[in-house]
């Protein structure tokens, strides 16, 4: 009795860490959250638990573009904006955006906090 109730101590918390550990940028909770039912969710993940083993294996993906890269094209294709030609990766976009302002008003934070603190001793 003590080794099921070890075995799913052990398994509650894979599933946990494994709900909140980033994958490809997405955690397992973000990808549940953007799909839009159960079986769309499982088809997904089936598919990137393919890809990624075709990749580890070395197979060439096949010529139909995963969900994700054919809603990128479409989006460039309604924007009027010229996608990637093939041969070149697509450009990428910065995540975060700051402003000179923002830039000294880090460097002000941190000269502040460095001053306060002592001198290191050696």
């Amino acid at each position: 009795m003590s080794r099921l109730l070890l075995a799913a101590a052990v398994a509650a918390i894979l599933l946990a860490v494994g709900a909140f550990v980033p994958v490809n940028g997405k955690t397992l909770v973000e990808r549940w959250n953007a799909a839009p039912s159960a079986s769309q969710f499982a088809a997904r993940g089936w598919s990137e638990v393919v890809t990624g083993w075709d990749r580890l294996w070395g197979v060439k993906p096949s010529g139909k573009p995963a969900p994700r890269q054919a809603a990128k094209s479409t989006g460039a294709a309604r924007t009027g904006q010229p996608g990637p030609t093939s041969g070149q990766k697509p450009a990428l976009e910065p995540v975060e955006h700051h402003t000179e302002a923002d830039r000294s008003a880090v460097d002000r934070i941190v000269a502040e906090h460095a001053a306060d603190r002592p001198a290191p001793r050696r």
